[in-house]
């Protein structure tokens, strides 16, 4: 959580497909930020991440097919350091948000799913500049405050399905989920 910035990290499995795919097509919707520690950093991480491995040759084109560039990504493990850095933790699954929690229980009031914390800002994500790490505070604290009221209940479709070693219509089955909420997050009207 450092400086005048805000950190958005995704939370996957493996960290070659669902957050990766989640954290370039977000960074493809953001403008650049001005400086370290300053804008919108995107980040992703895996629970039980291929350390060092490219995005899944599956998910590339879909990346590229929604706006995002896949080249340079490398997959990275959750840590305890790497939850702390991080302003919103969006995980892909229910379960993945649970191991969020466990490893850094102080990192629960601002871990969602995707698709739940899209639900909870929809109606006003495209407010305000996309870029500005102001918006996602007050998009960040909406959702908490729904949360806490009763107005965010989790429901039985706020898990994306982990495509990885499926054929490729399950990859489209993520992409068709993922690529609107990213879309909301984005304050943009979604596109799949």
């Amino acid at each position: 959580m450092p400086g005048s910035g805000f950190s958005v990290l995704f939370v996957c499995t493996g960290n070659i497909c669902r957050s990766a795919m989640a954290e370039r097509l977000l960074a493809a919707r953001l403008p650049p930020s001005a400086g370290p520690g300053e804008g919108v950093v995107v980040r992703s991480a895996g629970t039980r991440a291929v350390v060092g491995r490219s995005i899944s040759s599956q998910t590339r084109p879909r990346v590229r097919a929604f706006g995002g560039d896949p080249d340079g990504f490398v997959a990275s493990q959750l840590t305890e350091a790497t939850i702390a850095g991080s302003d919103l933790v969006l995980a892909l699954t229910r379960e993945h948000a649970t191991r969020v929690t466990a490893l850094d229980p102080g990192a629960f009031s601002r871990t969602f799913t995707l698709l739940e914390f899209a639900r909870a800002i929809e109606g006003f994500a495209a407010e305000g500049d996309p870029g500005d790490p102001l918006r996602w505070r007050a998009l960040t604290d909406r959702a908490v405050d729904a949360r806490r009221h009763g107005l965010l209940p989790p429901r039985g479709d706020d898990d994306i399905d982990d495509p990885y070693g499926r054929p490729d219509e399950a990859f489209d089955v993520m992409a068709s989920r993922l690529v609107p909420a990213i879309d909301i997050l984005a304050g943009r009207q979604a596109s799949a």
